[in-house]
């Protein structure tokens, strides 16, 4: 009898200690106004899936029903560019930069904000400077998404 209850015991605290890394990402809204990526789907999109990966990294289960979840708004995003060139020697600088605010919310209830900004830096020389025509680099956009989730995960301090 002592057994049975000891192992239910231990089998309650497993469920326990196991619903306490559970959290739901909510559906993230881009809330950019101007430039290329207003009101994006896609950039949104991307945001979500990459803080899905860096929530698992950290030990969480993505749990449709968790008691605590956590909502991204997108609110700024842009490519600051640099040019210098002298004669045939030339020099660009590409600072990718996106900045998001975080919620986290426990049964429903808002328990904290937090903004962050991620930034990737691109700096190319060269003798002979042809033009790209101001496409973004996905992976400066990639990179300043994912140490932007980085940073409101951190800052959050999920628990």
């Amino acid at each position: 009898m002592k057994k049975s209850i000891v192992l239910l015991g231990l089998v309650m605290c497993s469920f326990i200690g196991y619903g306490q890394n559970q959290i739901k990402i909510l559906p993230t809204e881009n809330q950019i106004v101007l430039g290329p990526f207003a009101g994006s789907r896609d950039l949104a999109f991307g945001v979500q899936n990459i803080l899905e990966e860096i929530l698992q990294d950290k030990g969480y289960d993505l749990f449709p029903n968790a008691e605590t979840s956590i909502k991204i708004e997108l609110l700024y995003f842009d490519v600051i560019k640099n040019n210098i060139q002298i004669a045939a020697f030339g020099k660009q600088i590409d600072i990718t930069q996106i900045i998001a605010r975080a919620s986290l919310y426990k049964n429903g209830k808002k328990k904290k904000q937090v903004t962050a900004k991620g930034q990737a830096k691109s700096i190319s020389t060269a003798t002979l400077i042809i033009d790209e025509g101001g496409k973004f680099s996905q992976a400066n956009v990639s990179t300043a998404i994912k140490k932007l989730c980085e940073q409101l995960v951190e800052k959050l301090k999920i628990k």
